[in-house]
């Protein structure tokens, strides 16, 4: 797996929605590649905040659109 292949996974990965063996794949590469490695802990960390801050609080659906579109951007 590469880092190209890893990254048009990521949202899966996070998600946990990819078999076994991908799985087993996305470890091995990001034992070896760092910045993958980051970018994961980075974008688990802030799904974490933004799941604990959504729990407190309602949002317009306007404003829950702007948001996905802006996660989906980067």
């Amino acid at each position: 797996m590469n880092c190209d292949e890893w990254f048009e996974r990521l949202y899966k990965i996070l998600d946990r929605d990819v078999d076994e063996g991908v799985w087993r794949e996305v470890e091995e590469h990001m034992k070896l590649c760092r910045p993958c490695w980051d970018r994961y802990e980075f974008e688990k960390r802030l799904k974490e905040k933004v799941k604990k801050s959504c729990c407190v609080e309602s949002c317009t659906e306007s404003l829950r659109i702007r948001i996905k579109a802006l996660f989906e951007k980067y």
